[in-house]
């Protein structure tokens, strides 16, 4: 039996060690707002498309090899544009969005998405005007390419999916003897660039083409988004530049937090672990169990519990910004 423990211990010590440093083995990234587009097109009269995009938006999301997981997305509903600023002016008012009172539309997804082929079919959670519903949506990775003016690695999506308007209480309509002047499903496409957390997107767009192009890209230092010099020296108009904010880890003291933090948690997670099934041991052995039947119970009670606080525990231990300097 003390073998069977020596052989549990260095199991448990396995699984948590392995599941703790996992956390850290996915890579986040931020959409570049600069080369990706969130389309969208509904029809009109039950003849045409009327097609538009959100030119705001906000998206993070984290990738190991073939998985992806935490996509976290806002839109600010303003940003509509259908390229007609009558109708825009519109779809912001009560009949459609009612921008003031619901100013975002947020998804995120419910589970791990798993690449096969480079494609995937899952589902997320969208919420507009305070609904919130789930939907399916498919998407294909096109691939990675290093910027060649930055050196960074940016990584490429596509995909689609389509929604009901009026599961969202997006209602307003007018009937004409073939049907509605507006439809009721919305089909939205997107294509995204992204980079990790810590780099720069390209600004590709803002330079000339030229056989001495300067790598670091200059920003006015007194305002924010200011003017860009490009490579020639000459000074853009007032452009604002999508840099995506600093990684999660790089301040030094988020690190050591987080290292601290999972040094505690892995300790308290190991002990209570070890005492947890000698118990049940003693426990299942009292009702007459046998050896092999027990340290198998005991050893499937004591993992779950492990993998289940290891997970409840994960934003203190590497997953995100440690809480305590979320604001």
């Amino acid at each position: 039996m003390l073998n069977n423990y020596k052989w549990c211990l260095i199991g448990h010590l396995f699984i948590t060690l392995l599941i703790s440093l996992n956390t850290f083995g996915s890579t986040s990234y931020i959409v570049n707002k600069e080369h990706s587009k969130l389309k969208f097109s509904i029809k009109y009269m039950a003849l045409t498309d009327v097609e538009g995009q959100f030119d705001d938006y906000t998206i993070y999301f984290k990738k190991d090899e073939n998985k992806i997981s935490e996509i976290q997305g806002e839109i600010i509903v303003k940003s509509i544009n259908t390229f007609d600023k009558k109708r825009d002016q519109h779809l912001k008012k009560n009949d459609f969005f009612n921008a003031e009172n619901f100013p975002i539309i947020k998804f995120k997804n419910t589970e791990a998405i798993v690449l096969k082929d480079n494609k995937a079919n899952t589902k997320l959670t969208l919420t507009v005007k305070d609904k919130t519903k789930t939907v399916p949506i498919s998407f294909k990775y096109l691939g990675k390419r290093t910027d060649p003016w930055t050196n960074k690695d940016g990584i490429y999506f596509e995909g689609s999916f389509k929604i009901n308007r009026f599961d969202f209480g997006i209602n307003w309509s007018k009937n004409f003897d073939g049907g509605l002047v507006v439809g009721e499903e919305v089909i939205i496409k997107f294509t995204i660039e992204a980079y990790q957390s810590n780099d720069k997107p390209a600004f590709s767009r803002f330079y000339l083409p030229t056989d001495t192009v300067k790598r670091n890209v200059s920003l006015d230092a007194k305002t924010s988004g200011g003017p860009l010099i490009l490579p020639n020296g000459k000074i853009t108009k007032n452009t604002t530049a999508n840099i995506a904010p600093d990684s999660d880890y790089t301040e030094i003291s988020n690190i050591a937090l987080t290292l601290v933090s999972t040094g505690i948690l892995f300790v308290i997670t190991i002990v209570f672990g070890i005492w947890g099934q000698a118990r049940l041991v003693d426990y299942l052995e009292e009702k007459g169990m046998s050896e092999n039947v027990t340290l198998l119970l005991s050893t499937i009670i004591v993992t779950s519990f492990i993998v289940a606080s290891i997970y409840i525990t994960s934003e203190y231990t590497g997953v995100g910004t440690h809480p305590l300097f979320q604001r």
